[in-house]
């Protein structure tokens, strides 16, 4: 009998221990579990969630571009296309740098050189050829100078800060040799740096105006034009009468020699006659 209760003991406490084992090892496994999908975070990690990182972007370089233009254009009137061309000027900043024109009685011309800012240039351009009969040529030349800027910049900058340094050591020498050498350096770095700023205004005048050459002509019909070509004949004549008349003018010296000459020999003929006459008698 105390054997049976000893059994019956033995197989109660053998099942409580494993089910307090079974417990166990589900926690476990549900810890692992919870472990493995959200690992805890680094140190640091936290704190550093919400910051961002601003790192400073490059500055974007201006592309700096010079355009020029050529157009030739056929027009119905000078004098109009010419007032035009003013009328646009103005209402586009732009102005006449140079002017050049033929007025001859077949196919007349103008040429102008203009200048306008660079940002108008297409639209002076439309405004201009609305009125021409017919074109001619239309040349447009876009030249990139953006590296040349970059780098006379950055020359410019490098030669400004050493004239600074130069300065600083010329406050504290103390020697005349020693003066004069600084003084030397600083003269040439000014010129360098005045050529710099020199190159860098012109570059920014052709970058902020575009340079057009305009040349426009009227064609006139061709034909016999009795009347102005007896005009032309009359003015051509009387020109080359007047030239004539100048020139003998200018030989006068020849005309008072041959004259004194012809004068001697023919008075020396009368004479001769004359004696001969008297010694017949």
């Amino acid at each position: 009998m105390k054997f049976k209760i000893i059994i019956l003991l033995f197989f109660v406490v053998t099942l409580l221990l494993s089910c307090s084992g079974g417990h166990k090892s589900e926690d476990m496994e549900a810890g692992m579990a919870m472990n493995m999908t959200s690992p805890p975070p680094p140190p640091g990690t936290e704190e550093d969630a919400g910051a961002v990182v601003n790192d400073p972007l490059p500055k974007p370089i201006e592309q700096k571009l010079i355009k020029n233009g050529e157009v030739s254009f056929k027009v119905k009137s000078l004098a109009d296309t010419k007032q035009n061309v003013q009328k646009v000027l103005a209402s586009f900043s732009g102005y006449i740098a140079k002017e050049n024109n033929y007025g001859g009685n077949e196919n007349p011309y103008e040429n102008l050189i203009v200048r306008v800012p660079n940002k108008n240039f297409d639209k002076f351009l439309e405004q201009v050829l609305i009125g021409a009969e017919e074109i001619d040529s239309k040349n447009i030349n876009i030249d990139d100078v953006t590296e040349q800027f970059v780098d006379i910049e950055a020359r410019l900058k490098n030669k400004k800060q050493l004239e600074t340094k130069y300065q600083e050591i010329l406050a504290k020498a103390d020697k005349i040799e020693d003066i004069l050498k600084i003084e030397k350096e600083i003269s040439l770095i000014r010129e360098d740096i005045e050529a710099s700023e020199g190159r860098l205004k012109y570059l920014n005048n052709q970058v902020s105006y575009s340079t057009i050459s305009l040349r426009y002509y009227e064609k006139r019909t061709s034909g016999f034009n009795f009347g102005g070509k007896l005009g032309n004949a009359i003015s051509n004549g009387s020109y080359g009468f007047l030239s004539f008349l100048i020139i003998m003018v200018n030989l006068w010296p020849l005309w008072l020699i041959g004259g004194v000459t012809w004068f001697l020999i023919v008075r020396a003929i009368r004479k001769n006659r004359k004696k001969k006459m008297q010694g017949v008698q």
